[in-house]
Parts: structure tokens; C-alpha cells; sequence
């Protein structure tokens, strides 16, 4: 099993299919999604240097995750704490839709982490209010 925790610099970010460039036929990543996959990947490189890490495939696996955002800053103390004790849950368009979210994150696990993320055959993503941007990710072999 691997587990891996993190606080972030920035909120996850979703990956946006909607940035397609119909010349070159490809998906390019959002400025958001960037400073995202980019702090992701500085902070799963430290624990890969950490522990003597074996890259997951080529079998099924379990990728489990939880996405943590920021409430805003207009938002009242009342409704922060609310949040915060996920009373309220992140459904704001502007977060992206959670499997969005899963794969912007997929995309920066493959190779890094697993061999491809076509070997994921089930899994869990979560949304919710933390006091900085969070990640948590928990993959198992099945």
C-alpha cells in the first residue's frame, strides 16, 4: 500500500477537456491545472526519494483520494466552521467536478507512481473543506 498526504500551495485543480486545440487535436492543461500537477509532483518526489518505493503495475489497482479546498475568504466565520467540520461540502463549478479531479491527478501518478493509470479498476474520489488545499491519495494492488 501507498500512502501519501500532503498540504498544498494550491487548490487541486481538475483537468478542463474543454481546453482542446482542434490544430494539433490535443488537451492542453489550464494554467490552475499546471501550478497544481507541478506542486503535486515536487511533493510525490520527495516521498518517493523518502522510502524504497516500487512503482505499482502491471496489476489491477485501488486509487483512493481526498481532495481538500480552501473555503473562500468572503465566506462568514459561521460558514467557515461549517465547512471546516464538513457540514458543507465543495460543489462550487469553479472547483471542478471530481472526476476531473481524479484524473488531473492520474495523469501526474502515471509513470511516477504507477506504471499507467489504466490499471486502476476502482477507487474513490472525495471533495471537502480544509483549512489549506490537501491531498490525500491511498493506492493498493487488488
Amino acid at each position: 500500500m501507498f500512502k501519501f498526504e500532503t498540504e498544498l500551495t494550491v487548490n487541486p485543480a481538475p483537468h478542463n477537456q474543454s481546453n482542446f486545440n482542434p490544430k494539433t487535436r490535443q488537451v492542453f492543461k489550464g494554467a490552475k491545472e499546471k501550478a497544481y500537477i507541478a506542486d503535486l509532483e515536487v511533493r510525490l518526489r520527495a516521498k518517493i526519494n523518502r522510502i524504497k518505493f516500487k512503482k505499482f503495475g502491471p496489476q489491477p489497482i485501488k486509487v483512493d483520494y481526498i481532495f481538500g479546498f480552501m473555503p473562500p475568504q468572503s465566506w462568514s466565520k459561521k460558514r467557515k466552521l461549517s465547512a471546516l467540520n464538513h457540514e458543507t461540502y465543495p460543489t462550487s463549478s469553479q472547483l471542478g467536478d471530481w472526476d476531473n479531479l481524479c484524473k488531473s491527478t492520474q495523469d501526474r501518478l502515471n509513470a511516477l507512481i504507477i506504471e499507467d493509470d489504466r490499471f486502476i479498476v476502482d477507487g474513490r474520489g472525495r471533495k471537502i473543506y480544509t483549512e489549506k488545499p490537501y491531498l490525500k491519495i491511498e493506492i493498493e494492488e487488488l
